[in-house]
């Protein structure tokens, strides 16, 4: 497992995470703070994930094992006022 990553898997991953935002949060020009760090917390998720392809942390002997979230709570409180209204 790397405990650094490369420029080419760091650039791989904020691409992809910008276009997940874009498609949740349009295009926003001047670009504002709070998407900026949404999307690096987006980066690091991404990034994090990779090293647990079963999206599965190891847990304590009690709870057993720990299920990193699909969402991450600070994400949607960054992006809320920014997101698109979907109807139909």
């Amino acid at each position: 497992m790397p405990r650094t990553w490369s420029t080419t898997a760091i650039t791989d991953a904020f691409n992809a995470e910008r276009s997940a935002q874009r498609d949740k949060c349009g295009e926003r020009n001047p670009y504002p703070d709070s998407l900026r760090e949404a999307l690096l917390r987006r980066v690091a998720r991404n990034l994090a994930m990779r090293r647990l392809p079963l999206a599965m942390a190891g847990g304590d002997a009690d709870g057993g094992p720990a299920i990193i979230p699909g969402n991450d709570p600070e994400v949607r409180r960054l992006e809320r006022p920014y997101r698109r209204l979907v109807i139909g």
